[in-house]
């Protein structure tokens, strides 16, 4: 497209250049003339057509050279709109993307929380299910060994009672003699007999 400007307007500047010189010391454009007169009426009459024609030539060449800028003007409009109505369709659609893509992180990242939440909470709940068991086993130690020791410190009491009572004969001497005979075995053995 520029060399078809530029060449029309070499063309243009070669049209004015000879146009603008005179006639009588150079040849016509057309052809040679020479010897002839150039005062004469069909002379300047045939100047004048040729320069008119010239005048012709030369508006159809700056009309048709306006005309070729005017469709590079359109042609350069219509150019920069498509790329600029391309720019804003991708740039939309990486903005989309983007608005995905960070929604898209925002849902994982709202599901991790809800993982590491649900995780400590069923963590703490095992900590704490395991802390009321040993508690509770804490508990039933305690009380095993308390009812133990009430259990010693009443056969102790018993035996005490047993004694006093075989010693102060309060009891008859076959019973007596049992009671000291069972005191005198071993643990075991005496609860066997029972």
């Amino acid at each position: 497209m520029k060399y078809i400007v530029s060449s029309c307007l070499v063309a243009l500047a070669l049209v004015i250049s000879a146009c603008g010189e005179n006639s009588s010391k150079k040849p016509y454009i057309m052809g040679s003339q020479q010897g002839v007169n150039t005062n004469s009426i069909a002379f300047k009459a045939k100047d004048n057509a040729l320069n008119r024609e010239n005048k012709i030539e030369l508006a159809k060449i700056q009309a048709s050279t306006k005309l070729e800028v005017a469709k590079i003007e359109s042609t350069k409009a219509v150019n920069i709109a498509q790329i600029q109505s391309q720019t804003t369709q991708v740039v939309s659609q990486m903005d989309k993307q983007t608005k995905e893509k960070q929604s898209d992180n925002n849902l994982y990242i709202a599901i991790g929380g809800i993982m590491v939440i649900l995780v400590g909470i069923i963590l703490w709940y095992r900590h704490k299910r395991k802390s009321l068991e040993v508690e509770v086993k804490l508990e039933e130690n305690r009380l095993k060994h308390e009812i133990e020791l009430k259990d010693k410190e009443l056969k102790e009491q018993r035996i005490h009672k047993v004694f006093e009572l075989a010693m102060s004969g309060q009891l008859p001497p076959e019973v007596q003699q049992e009671v000291l005979h069972s005191l005198t075995r071993p643990e075991s053995k005496l609860i066997e007999s029972k």
